[in-house]
């Protein structure tokens, strides 16, 4: 199921995040496209600022919102 609760809101990566493309590096932005279920595990597919679109964990990002952060 496709959870767009979060879709639009701004996020880091709080750690190295590794994909078969190579890798998200910590601190690195992005905007949440949406969220999913997968075999009973929750992941957040993001558009990193830098051109990249990964799919991670929500407890590899949090969610930032005027120079403050907030655990996703």
């Amino acid at each position: 199921m496709i959870n767009r609760i979060f879709s639009g809101s701004r996020c880091r990566v709080i750690r190295q995040v590794h994909y078969p493309g190579g890798a998200v590096h910590r601190f690195t932005r992005g905007t949440i496209r949406y969220a999913m279920d997968n075999l009973g595990r929750e992941l957040v597919m993001v558009d990193w600022d830098t051109g990249q679109a990964t799919v991670v964990f929500p407890k590899d990002i949090e969610l930032v919102a005027d120079d403050q952060s907030v655990t996703a």
